[in-house]
């Protein structure tokens, strides 16, 4: 295997044509998702595979959609639809599932999203300014 650039090259060129580790590489995103909620990766570990399979034009025309229009939706800060997620790994040959949590998990996914934090700061800062304010 030829040395690579930076570790996305990496991943495109071990990913290239191995639909197992396409499937165990997006089952790992999507459980680092569940537990920290990063769409960021998500979106990054989409484009990263399409890259691996043959690039996001490639991957617009399996789909039919403009390859502008899934650029700007693997770029966006919002959340893919779930038609949309589901139509792009059906075209990587995967699909969306649903499992059982552990029930230890259960707590943490709820405390620990980023919409849980920022509700938790927001709260602390509104108690620490009335607390200042009494």
């Amino acid at each position: 295997m030829k040395n690579s650039g930076t570790w996305r090259e990496y991943m495109v060129q071990r990913l290239a044509s191995d639909q197992g580790r396409i499937k165990g590489y997006l089952q790992a995103i999507m459980e680092e998702y569940q537990t920290f909620g990063d769409l960021r990766v998500v979106l990054l570990a989409l484009q990263t595979v399409a890259e691996a399979e043959g690039g996001i034009s490639a991957l617009a025309k399996r789909i039919d959609i403009e390859p502008e229009a899934l650029s700007e939706e693997l770029s966006s800060d919002k959340a893919l639809t779930i038609d949309t997620l589901k139509t792009i790994l059906n075209a990587f040959g995967c699909r969306l599932s649903i499992e059982s949590l552990d029930p230890e998990n259960l707590h943490y996914s709820s405390t620990h999203s980023p919409d849980a934090r920022l509700m938790r700061t927001a709260s602390s800062a509104t108690a620490a300014s009335a607390k200042q304010g009494s």
